[in-house]
C-alpha cells in the first residue's frame, strides 16, 4: 500500500503506512521493505536527514542490496554532504554494476506527475554523487 501511495505522490500517507508497518512485529527480515519506504518517502517529502536513519536501518537488514544505497547517496548530496555520497555512491556501483540514471528508476507508468519529479530530483543528486547518465 505504501508503494501505491508513493506513486500516487501522496508522500505523508506513505510514510504513515510505512512507519505503520515497521511497528507490527514483523521479523526483521521482512521489514527491511518498510524502513526502506520510510526512508524513501522521506526523501520525496524533501527531509533528506530524516530519511538517512531509515535507510542505513535498512541496510543493515540487507546489506548486499544496491538500491538502498543509491537513496543513501542522493539523501547525502541533497543534505549537502556530497564526500559521503560520492563514497555511498561508489559502494552501490559496486553491488549493482551496470547500474546508470536509465535503469535505476522506478517505471514511471500511471505514476504522478509529483511522484516523477521526486524521482527526477533523486536521479539528479545521483548523477552529481557520481551515478552515470548511460
Amino acid at each position: 500500500m505504501g508503494l501505491s501511495q508513493l506513486n500516487l505522490g501522496r508522500f505523508e500517507d506513505a510514510l504513515a503506512t510505512f512507519q505503520q508497518a515497521h511497528r507490527f512485529d514483523t521479523p526483521e527480515v521482512s521489514r527491511w521493505t518498510w524502513l526502506l519506504g520510510a526512508g524513501w518517502a522521506n526523501l520525496m517529502l524533501g527531509r533528506f536527514e530524516d530519511a538517512l536513519p531509515w535507510l542505513q536501518r535498512s541496510i543493515a537488514i540487507t546489506p548486499a542490496s544496491g538500491r538502498p544505497y543509491l537513496l543513501v547517496s542522493a539523501a547525502y548530496q541533497l543534505s549537502a554532504r556530497p564526500e559521503e555520497a560520492k563514497a555511498t555512491m561508489k559502494k552501490a556501483l559496486e553491488l549493482r554494476p551496470g547500474s546508470t540514471a536509465e535503469n535505476t528508476p522506478p517505471p514511471f507508468k500511471n505514476a504522478s506527475p509529483i511522484f516523477v519529479n521526486g524521482i527526477e530530483r533523486i536521479l539528479q543528486a545521483n548523477i552529481a554523487a557520481g551515478l552515470p547518465e548511460r
